[in-house]
């Protein structure tokens, strides 16, 4: 279950920290989302944080928004160039913001595009990883930035030979926090804190899928994000900053609700194809035995006939080229196959997936047909072959749905 938090008297309730990856198209969208944070502004209550790294003039800031403030006002530190996509630079922006704005509560919003778990290793920067959350901590002192010297897309959105998982930053070798480093700096913010991250919004294309979920269980309470890419206008931030400070002692099932239902009424009328689903990490390992079950069933079935799990591919909705599938969608294509078997494992993954509260998808909605019957989180199955980077996530070690996909795809 989602942790419960005992705040200190005096104390804000909410940290809300906002990372944005703006060396690359989206520096506009960055200044216009500030903007809207702006609208709502920090109060005694909630801290609203931003560090941005621009495109436009090479130059990193941080920033606590007020309200009626934004980019020329609330400016509170300035320095040189950083990487997006380095877990030093995120760490030492968290460890400023849980330093000098301490709260009983703390989001952390990765702002930019995304691709869900995929990682090309050519695009991996030369630099390693740092081995675990006690080196990068150790790091986070040095690694400080404030201690050293386009095109308008249609989508938060890059294809996958191109870039991989989140924050990238085109300056800097098109580096981005990739699957492993995302973990690492996670657990070294978790160690800083003493206890688990309560909300990680992405703000970012098809950062809702299993595999990151898998990979991020250990470190956050409840995910928010959207499974298929997301408009270029990303998140309604006035609209969720207002309702915070409105109320405040809210908890981060609450906030994550929330933000999935301003999102949805942000877009809606507006010709535009969206997903958005929060997601509480503390139910996922019921989710994951359950795929582990249909994926050993799905393994047995292929000594027989493949041709009705590839029917049940096709017709489920498909993301990212055909790389990513929504869970709930295929699962209810299996359910319709002739064998008992796989119908029954099948029904037991839809069951796990229903939302509400004391479930995996703890709230979920959706606007477009393309998305109709989405159930707001999806996960590998590739048309063709395997990215041989899947099979060093988590996910692959403690679930036989890769050794499907190995069978299924040779």
């Amino acid at each position: 279950m989602i942790e419960q938090v005992k705040g200190k008297s005096g104390q804000a309730k909410w940290t809300f920290m906002v990372y944005m990856a703006g060396d690359n198209n989206l520096d506009g969208a960055a200044l216009r989302d500030i903007t809207e944070m702006a609208k709502a502004g920090s109060t005694k209550d909630v801290h609203i944080l931003v560090q941005l790294d621009r495109i436009e003039d090479q130059k990193t800031r941080r920033f606590r928004i007020t309200s009626g403030g934004g980019f020329k006002k609330d400016c509170i530190e300035t320095f040189s160039e950083t990487n997006t996509g380095d877990p030093q630079v995120l760490y030492s922006f968290v460890k400023w913001a849980v330093d000098n704005y301490p709260a009983d509560r703390y989001a952390l919003i990765l702002w930019n595009h995304g691709s869900g778990w995929w990682e090309d290793t050519k695009s991996r920067s030369t630099g390693p990883a740092p081995a675990d959350a006690a080196s990068l901590a150790s790091m986070g002192k040095a690694a400080d930035p404030a201690r050293r010297r386009p095109h308008r897309p249609l989508f938060r959105h890059a294809f996958p030979q191109a870039h991989r998982s989140i924050c990238y930053d085109d300056t800097s070798g098109g580096d981005a926090l990739d699957n492993r480093e995302l973990r690492v700096v996670l657990a070294g913010v978790c160690a800083l804190l003493g206890r688990k991250i309560d909300l990680l919004g992405m703000d970012a294309c098809l950062m809702n899928m299993l595999e990151v979920a898998w990979q991020l269980r250990d470190s956050v309470n409840v995910i928010v994000g959207s499974e298929i890419e997301e408009p270029f206008d990303g998140w309604p931030y006035a609209e969720i900053l207002s309702r915070l400070a409105a109320r405040p002692r809210q908890d981060a099932a609450a906030l994550a609700r929330w933000i999935v239902k301003s999102y949805l009424l942000s877009y809606k009328g507006k010709d535009e194809t969206v997903t958005q689903s929060a997601l509480d990490l503390s139910r996922i390992n019921n989710v994951v035995r359950k795929i582990d079950v249909l994926s050993g069933t799905l393994l047995a079935a292929l000594e027989t006939d493949a041709k009705p799990i590839a029917a049940a591919w096709k017709k489920s909705p498909r993301f990212y080229d055909d790389n990513y599938i929504d869970l709930l969608c295929f699962a209810k294509q299996l359910r319709r196959l002739p064998a008992p078997d796989l119908r029954a494992v099948a029904e037991a993954l839809i069951a796990a997936l229903k939302p509400g509260k004391g479930r995996l998808i703890l709230s979920q909605g959706k606007i477009g047909r393309e998305v109709r019957g989405t159930g707001g989180l999806s996960i590998y199955f590739p048309g063709d072959r395997i990215n041989p980077a899947y099979r060093a996530l988590d996910f692959c070690a403690d679930c036989r749905w890769s050794a499907f996909l190995e069978r299924y795809l040779r």
